[in-house]
Protein backbone atom coordinates (compact mmCIF):
# COMPACT_ATOMS: atom_id res chain seq x y z
CA UNK A 1 0.00 0.00 0.00
CA UNK A 2 1.41 3.38 -1.03
CA UNK A 3 1.78 6.12 1.60
CA UNK A 4 2.46 9.83 1.10
CA UNK A 5 3.86 11.84 4.03
CA UNK A 6 2.87 15.41 4.84
CA UNK A 7 5.27 16.87 7.41
CA UNK A 8 8.86 15.96 8.25
CA UNK A 9 9.32 16.37 12.01
CA UNK A 10 10.71 13.70 14.33
CA UNK A 11 7.44 11.73 14.42
CA UNK A 12 7.73 11.22 10.66
CA UNK A 13 11.09 9.55 11.31
CA UNK A 14 9.38 7.28 13.83
CA UNK A 15 6.71 6.51 11.25
CA UNK A 16 9.38 5.55 8.74
CA UNK A 17 10.91 3.08 11.20
CA UNK A 18 7.60 1.23 11.28
CA UNK A 19 6.96 1.62 7.56
CA UNK A 20 10.33 0.13 6.62
CA UNK A 21 9.60 -2.97 8.69
CA UNK A 22 6.34 -3.79 6.84
CA UNK A 23 6.60 -5.29 3.36
CA UNK A 24 3.18 -4.05 2.25
CA UNK A 25 3.95 -0.45 3.21
CA UNK A 26 5.64 1.66 0.53
CA UNK A 27 6.30 5.37 1.10
CA UNK A 28 6.22 6.99 -2.34
CA UNK A 29 6.05 10.73 -1.67
CA UNK A 30 6.75 13.46 0.87
CA UNK A 31 6.03 17.17 1.21
CA UNK A 32 6.77 19.83 3.82
CA UNK A 33 6.19 23.54 4.38
CA UNK A 34 9.97 23.78 3.97
CA UNK A 35 10.90 22.21 0.61
CA UNK A 36 14.50 21.69 1.77
CA UNK A 37 13.27 19.59 4.68
CA UNK A 38 11.18 17.48 2.32
CA UNK A 39 14.18 16.95 0.01
CA UNK A 40 16.45 15.92 2.89
CA UNK A 41 13.79 13.54 4.23
CA UNK A 42 13.34 11.99 0.78
CA UNK A 43 17.08 11.48 0.39
CA UNK A 44 17.37 9.94 3.86
CA UNK A 45 14.71 7.31 3.13
CA UNK A 46 14.99 6.99 -0.68
CA UNK A 47 11.50 8.38 -1.24
CA UNK A 48 11.10 8.92 -5.00
CA UNK A 49 8.69 11.89 -5.14
CA UNK A 50 8.98 15.28 -3.41
CA UNK A 51 6.33 18.03 -3.47
CA UNK A 52 6.31 21.62 -2.28
CA UNK A 53 2.65 21.50 -1.21
CA UNK A 54 0.13 18.89 -0.23
CA UNK A 55 -2.21 20.21 -2.94
CA UNK A 56 0.39 19.32 -5.58
CA UNK A 57 0.84 15.92 -3.96
CA UNK A 58 -2.91 15.33 -3.98
CA UNK A 59 -3.19 16.33 -7.64
CA UNK A 60 -0.42 13.84 -8.51
CA UNK A 61 -2.48 11.22 -6.68
CA UNK A 62 -0.35 8.08 -7.09
CA UNK A 63 -0.78 6.88 -3.49
CA UNK A 64 -3.40 5.23 -1.28
CA UNK A 65 -2.91 6.85 2.14
CA UNK A 66 -2.00 10.38 3.24
CA UNK A 67 -0.05 10.44 6.51
CA UNK A 68 -0.61 13.81 8.21
CA UNK A 69 2.17 14.77 10.65
CA UNK A 70 1.84 18.55 10.67
CA UNK A 71 1.09 20.92 13.62
CA UNK A 72 -2.13 20.11 15.48
CA UNK A 73 -3.89 23.24 14.30
CA UNK A 74 -3.57 22.15 10.66
CA UNK A 75 -4.79 18.55 10.99
CA UNK A 76 -8.42 19.21 10.14
CA UNK A 77 -7.79 21.32 7.06
CA UNK A 78 -5.22 18.94 5.57
CA UNK A 79 -7.02 15.72 6.47
CA UNK A 80 -10.32 16.93 5.03
CA UNK A 81 -8.56 18.04 1.84
CA UNK A 82 -7.44 14.45 1.23
CA UNK A 83 -10.66 12.86 2.50
CA UNK A 84 -12.71 14.96 0.10
CA UNK A 85 -10.40 13.88 -2.71
CA UNK A 86 -11.14 10.24 -1.88
CA UNK A 87 -7.87 9.33 -0.13
CA UNK A 88 -7.50 7.36 3.09
CA UNK A 89 -5.95 9.41 5.91
CA UNK A 90 -3.65 8.46 8.78
CA UNK A 91 -3.74 11.50 11.09
CA UNK A 92 -1.31 11.90 13.94
CA UNK A 93 -2.67 12.41 17.42
CA UNK A 94 -4.43 14.50 18.48
CA UNK A 95 -6.72 14.21 15.48
CA UNK A 96 -7.66 17.89 15.66
CA UNK A 97 -7.73 20.97 17.88
CA UNK A 98 -11.03 20.19 19.62
CA UNK A 99 -14.11 17.97 19.68
CA UNK A 100 -16.07 20.01 17.12
CA UNK A 101 -13.27 19.70 14.58
CA UNK A 102 -13.04 15.94 15.14
CA UNK A 103 -16.82 15.62 14.64
CA UNK A 104 -16.52 17.38 11.30
CA UNK A 105 -13.57 15.22 10.24
CA UNK A 106 -15.42 12.01 11.10
CA UNK A 107 -18.48 13.22 9.20
CA UNK A 108 -16.26 14.04 6.22
CA UNK A 109 -14.68 10.57 6.23
CA UNK A 110 -18.06 8.87 6.49
CA UNK A 111 -19.56 11.06 3.76
CA UNK A 112 -16.71 10.14 1.40
CA UNK A 113 -16.62 6.49 2.54
CA UNK A 114 -12.86 6.56 3.10
CA UNK A 115 -10.66 5.41 5.98
CA UNK A 116 -9.74 7.87 8.74
CA UNK A 117 -7.23 6.76 11.35
CA UNK A 118 -6.00 8.49 14.54
CA UNK A 119 -2.42 7.63 15.50
CA UNK A 120 -2.70 7.05 19.25
CA UNK A 121 0.26 4.67 19.41
CA UNK A 122 -0.33 2.45 22.47
CA UNK A 123 -3.91 1.49 21.60
CA UNK A 124 -2.78 -0.57 18.59
CA UNK A 125 -0.09 -2.63 20.31
CA UNK A 126 -0.27 -6.30 21.22
CA UNK A 127 0.55 -5.45 24.84
CA UNK A 128 -2.45 -3.14 25.09
CA UNK A 129 -4.63 -6.08 24.05
CA UNK A 130 -2.94 -8.11 26.78
CA UNK A 131 -3.85 -5.44 29.34
CA UNK A 132 -7.51 -5.60 28.29
CA UNK A 133 -7.52 -9.40 28.40
CA UNK A 134 -6.01 -9.46 31.90
CA UNK A 135 -8.07 -6.76 33.64
CA UNK A 136 -9.98 -9.54 35.39
CA UNK A 137 -6.85 -10.41 37.38
CA UNK A 138 -6.98 -7.21 39.48
CA UNK A 139 -10.54 -7.86 40.66
CA UNK A 140 -12.67 -4.81 41.34
CA UNK A 141 -10.72 -1.74 40.20
CA UNK A 142 -10.24 0.93 42.84
CA UNK A 143 -7.54 3.23 41.46
CA UNK A 144 -5.67 3.92 38.22
CA UNK A 145 -2.51 6.02 38.04
CA UNK A 146 -0.92 7.22 34.80
CA UNK A 147 2.11 9.49 34.81
CA UNK A 148 3.84 10.67 31.66
CA UNK A 149 6.45 13.38 32.03
CA UNK A 150 9.09 14.07 29.41
CA UNK A 151 11.44 17.04 29.38
CA UNK A 152 10.93 18.64 26.01
CA UNK A 153 14.00 19.08 23.84
CA UNK A 154 12.55 22.51 22.99
CA UNK A 155 11.93 23.67 26.55
CA UNK A 156 15.46 25.11 26.79
CA UNK A 157 14.67 27.23 23.73
CA UNK A 158 11.53 28.51 25.47
CA UNK A 159 13.54 29.37 28.59
CA UNK A 160 16.00 31.26 26.38
CA UNK A 161 13.17 33.51 25.19
CA UNK A 162 12.60 31.84 21.85
CA UNK A 163 9.21 30.66 20.59
CA UNK A 164 9.48 26.96 19.69
CA UNK A 165 6.51 25.30 18.00
CA UNK A 166 6.04 22.94 20.95
CA UNK A 167 4.64 25.73 23.13
CA UNK A 168 2.57 27.84 20.73
CA UNK A 169 -1.11 28.46 21.47
CA UNK A 170 -1.92 29.15 17.82
CA UNK A 171 -0.64 25.67 16.90
CA UNK A 172 -2.80 24.04 19.62
CA UNK A 173 0.18 22.56 21.46
CA UNK A 174 1.20 22.02 25.08
CA UNK A 175 1.44 19.17 27.56
CA UNK A 176 -2.21 18.09 27.42
CA UNK A 177 -2.33 17.86 23.63
CA UNK A 178 1.06 16.17 23.35
CA UNK A 179 1.25 13.83 26.37
CA UNK A 180 -2.11 14.04 28.13
CA UNK A 181 -3.91 12.70 25.06
CA UNK A 182 -2.08 9.37 25.51
CA UNK A 183 -3.05 9.03 29.17
CA UNK A 184 -6.68 9.91 28.48
CA UNK A 185 -6.85 7.61 25.44
CA UNK A 186 -5.79 4.64 27.57
CA UNK A 187 -8.67 5.35 29.96
CA UNK A 188 -11.30 5.81 27.25
CA UNK A 189 -10.20 2.61 25.50
CA UNK A 190 -10.21 0.55 28.71
CA UNK A 191 -13.03 2.04 30.78
CA UNK A 192 -15.12 4.25 28.50
CA UNK A 193 -15.98 7.86 29.29
CA UNK A 194 -15.77 9.02 32.92
CA UNK A 195 -18.75 10.30 34.88
CA UNK A 196 -16.92 13.56 35.58
CA UNK A 197 -13.47 15.15 35.46
CA UNK A 198 -11.48 17.69 37.45
CA UNK A 199 -8.33 19.23 36.00
CA UNK A 200 -5.72 21.88 36.68
CA UNK A 201 -2.87 23.21 34.55
CA UNK A 202 0.39 25.14 34.92
CA UNK A 203 0.37 27.66 32.09
CA UNK A 204 3.21 29.29 30.18
CA UNK A 205 3.01 32.88 29.00
CA UNK A 206 2.53 31.55 25.46
CA UNK A 207 -0.96 30.37 26.43
CA UNK A 208 -0.35 26.61 26.61
CA UNK A 209 0.16 24.28 29.55
CA UNK A 210 3.59 22.96 30.47
CA UNK A 211 2.14 20.48 32.95
CA UNK A 212 -1.34 19.36 33.96
CA UNK A 213 -3.18 16.86 36.12
CA UNK A 214 -6.67 15.39 36.02
CA UNK A 215 -8.89 13.19 38.15
CA UNK A 216 -11.43 11.09 36.26
CA UNK A 217 -14.38 9.74 38.21
CA UNK A 218 -15.74 6.28 37.30
CA UNK A 219 -18.16 4.01 39.13
CA UNK A 220 -16.18 2.64 42.06
CA UNK A 221 -12.75 4.01 41.19
CA UNK A 222 -10.74 7.12 40.36
CA UNK A 223 -8.12 7.71 37.69
CA UNK A 224 -5.20 10.05 38.39
CA UNK A 225 -3.49 11.52 35.32
CA UNK A 226 -0.33 13.65 35.42
CA UNK A 227 1.82 14.85 32.56
CA UNK A 228 4.54 17.45 32.04
CA UNK A 229 6.96 18.71 29.39
CA UNK A 230 9.22 20.50 31.88
CA UNK A 231 10.68 17.54 33.77
CA UNK A 232 11.46 13.85 33.66
CA UNK A 233 10.14 11.30 36.10
CA UNK A 234 9.43 7.58 36.31
CA UNK A 235 6.68 7.14 33.75
CA UNK A 236 4.26 4.53 34.98
CA UNK A 237 0.81 3.12 34.32
CA UNK A 238 -0.94 1.20 37.10
CA UNK A 239 -4.38 -0.38 37.30
CA UNK A 240 -4.97 -1.23 40.95
CA UNK A 241 -7.71 -3.54 42.18
CA UNK A 242 -8.75 -5.55 45.20
CA UNK A 243 -6.88 -8.67 44.03
CA UNK A 244 -3.75 -7.03 42.63
CA UNK A 245 -2.35 -4.57 40.11
CA UNK A 246 -1.36 -4.45 36.48
CA UNK A 247 1.83 -2.41 36.21
CA UNK A 248 3.13 -1.08 32.90
CA UNK A 249 6.50 0.50 32.25
CA UNK A 250 5.46 3.42 30.03
CA UNK A 251 2.09 4.73 28.85
CA UNK A 252 3.07 4.81 25.17
CA UNK A 253 5.58 1.99 24.79
CA UNK A 254 3.93 -0.67 26.98
CA UNK A 255 6.97 -2.93 26.71
CA UNK A 256 6.32 -4.46 30.12
CA UNK A 257 2.98 -5.62 31.56
CA UNK A 258 3.26 -7.18 35.02
CA UNK A 259 0.55 -8.51 37.30
CA UNK A 260 1.40 -8.20 40.99
CA UNK A 261 -0.94 -9.95 43.43
CA UNK A 262 -2.02 -8.29 46.64
CA UNK A 263 -0.95 -10.11 49.78
CA UNK A 264 1.44 -12.71 48.34
CA UNK A 265 3.21 -10.22 46.09
CA UNK A 266 3.44 -12.83 43.35
CA UNK A 267 4.47 -11.27 40.02
CA UNK A 268 3.65 -12.54 36.53
CA UNK A 269 5.11 -10.91 33.40
CA UNK A 270 2.47 -10.90 30.65
CA UNK A 271 4.00 -8.77 27.87
CA UNK A 272 5.14 -9.99 24.47
CA UNK A 273 8.18 -8.55 22.71
CA UNK A 274 7.40 -5.14 21.24
CA UNK A 275 7.85 -4.88 17.46
CA UNK A 276 8.18 -1.09 17.32
CA UNK A 277 6.09 1.99 17.98
CA UNK A 278 4.43 2.32 14.57
CA UNK A 279 4.51 -1.29 13.40
CA UNK A 280 1.16 -2.35 14.82
CA UNK A 281 -0.94 0.59 13.69
CA UNK A 282 0.44 0.73 10.16
CA UNK A 283 -0.12 -3.01 9.83
CA UNK A 284 -3.69 -2.75 11.14
CA UNK A 285 -4.54 0.18 8.87
CA UNK A 286 -3.34 -1.73 5.80
CA UNK A 287 -5.35 -4.81 6.75
CA UNK A 288 -8.50 -2.79 7.46
CA UNK A 289 -8.33 -0.97 4.12
CA UNK A 290 -7.66 -4.22 2.25
CA UNK A 291 -10.78 -5.66 3.88
CA UNK A 292 -12.94 -2.70 2.86
CA UNK A 293 -13.21 -1.12 6.31
CA UNK A 294 -13.33 2.65 6.81
CA UNK A 295 -12.13 2.78 10.41
CA UNK A 296 -9.81 0.97 12.77
CA UNK A 297 -10.83 -2.07 14.78
CA UNK A 298 -8.62 -0.95 17.70
CA UNK A 299 -9.52 2.76 17.64
CA UNK A 300 -12.90 3.14 15.90
CA UNK A 301 -14.08 6.65 15.08
CA UNK A 302 -16.60 6.67 17.93
CA UNK A 303 -13.68 6.13 20.33
CA UNK A 304 -11.87 9.10 18.82
CA UNK A 305 -15.01 11.18 19.28
CA UNK A 306 -15.27 10.15 22.94
CA UNK A 307 -11.58 10.85 23.48
CA UNK A 308 -11.77 14.35 22.04
CA UNK A 309 -14.97 15.23 23.85
CA UNK A 310 -13.19 14.52 27.14
CA UNK A 311 -9.90 16.09 26.00
CA UNK A 312 -11.70 19.33 25.14
CA UNK A 313 -13.42 19.30 28.56
CA UNK A 314 -10.12 18.70 30.36
CA UNK A 315 -8.54 21.65 28.58
CA UNK A 316 -11.51 23.85 29.48
CA UNK A 317 -11.24 22.80 33.12
CA UNK A 318 -7.56 23.70 33.12
CA UNK A 319 -8.07 27.04 31.38
CA UNK A 320 -6.39 26.01 28.11
CA UNK A 321 -8.13 27.80 25.24
CA UNK A 322 -7.02 27.73 21.60
CA UNK A 323 -8.01 30.02 18.72
CA UNK A 324 -9.93 27.07 17.23
CA UNK A 325 -12.10 26.98 20.38
CA UNK A 326 -12.82 30.71 20.22
CA UNK A 327 -13.83 30.45 16.58
CA UNK A 328 -16.81 28.26 17.63
CA UNK A 329 -18.09 30.63 20.28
Amino acid sequence: MRFAIIGTNFVSDMFMEGALSIKECEVVAVCSRNPQNAQRFAEKYNIPNVFDTYAEMCAWGKFDVAYVATPNSTHKEIAEFFLNAGFNVFCEKPMASNYNEVKEMVACARRNNVYLHEGVLPLYSENFKIIKENLYRVGRIRQVNINMSQYSSRYDAYLDGKNPTTFRRELCNGATMDLGVYTLALCIALFGEPKSTQSASVMLDTGVDVSSASILVYDGFLVNLAYSKANNTTNRFEICGEKGSLIMDHPTRLQSVTFKANGSGECVELAVKHKGLFYYEIEEMIECIKNGKTESDSVPLDMSLALHKQLTRIRANGGIVFPADEAKE
